[in-house]
């Protein structure tokens, strides 16, 4: 896995270049992607997906998290959404040639 675009990012009193615009920070959106507020945590997924780059998203989301709150996103990633959609169809190949 290749290292964030910026060390800050790993620094909860950073304010992410994802989220520049809302103030959060980087403790705030770890503490929002814990929650247990679906819409809350959608919100932050969402932003993370489309506009963080892909090796700065995995600090903040899991396969996990992306699972389950697939559906209700999907809509909503903009330009992101085939680059999502297809790393997931990938995890999805990989994960059936690994278990036959």
């Amino acid at each position: 896995m290749l290292p964030p675009t910026s060390d800050r990012l790993r620094d909860p009193a950073t304010v992410p270049y994802f989220l520049w615009d809302t103030g959060m920070t980087v403790g705030e959106a770890r503490a929002v992607l814990a929650s247990s507020d679906a819409a809350a945590r959608d919100e932050v997924l969402v932003r993370v997906l489309r506009e963080a780059n892909s090796r700065d998203a995995w600090l903040f989301v899991d396969w996990t998290m992306i699972d389950e709150a697939w559906e209700r996103i999907v809509p909503r990633l903009g330009r992101a959404r085939p680059v999502w959609t297809l790393l997931r169809d990938a995890r999805a190949r990989h994960d059936v040639a690994r278990a036959g």
